[in-house]
């Protein structure tokens, strides 16, 4: 605005220089007013520079803005991408801890299963053993008895004047050999 008040006033000027004739007195201007409106002008002039230094870093501003704005969306934009990708492992973890969790328990209660069971062949064995071993002493008392208790019937079997009876030909009744003896 004050830069058009500022060419409208020169233009003024240059075509009352430029004619001549000027509609008031041509009557010098007070010194004073001069000096004033050359301050008012130079004022005017700070004033238009300083705008345009105002309006020039402001578009700076707004252009770095617009910068970081476009850098901090592209961030965002894959940060969340990440967050997406994390939270999908994290879920794909989750599940897999508790899958192995639960293969963990499994596992634990079957072992238990086969202890308790292992516990009871164990005693089983053991009881079995024990019997076995008191079968095995009480048949050995037992062949012990027999033999003490048959000993003198078998030294009176076993005596010379007692034969047993000779069969000189063990294959003439048999139904399977035919009748012959098998060559030698």
């Amino acid at each position: 605005m004050a830069a058009k008040k500022l060419g409208s006033l020169t233009r003024k000027r240059a075509t009352t220089s430029k004619s001549g004739k000027s509609r008031k007195s041509a009557r010098p201007a007070p010194a004073g007013r001069v000096a004033q409106l050359e301050a008012m002008v130079g004022k005017l002039r700070a004033n238009l520079a300083a705008e345009v230094k105002r309006r020039k870093l402001d578009q700076r501003v707004v252009a770095e803005a617009k910068r970081a704005r476009d850098a901090v969306a592209r961030q965002m934009t894959a940060l969340r991408a990440q967050a997406a990708t994390l939270a999908a492992q994290i879920k794909r973890a989750a599940k897999e801890n508790q899958t192995l969790e639960q293969a963990r328990k499994t596992a634990l209660a079957k072992v238990e299963v086969l202890r308790v069971e292992l516990r009871d062949k164990s005693e089983e064995v053991r009881r079995t053993s024990a019997e076995l071993a008191k079968l095995a002493r009480e048949s050995a008392t037992r062949a012990r008895e027999i033999m003490h208790s048959r000993g003198f019937a078998a030294e009176r079997l076993h005596e010379p004047d007692t034969e047993l009876p000779h069969d000189d030909e063990p294959f003439d009744g048999d139904p399977l050999s035919g009748g012959e003896k098998p060559p030698i």
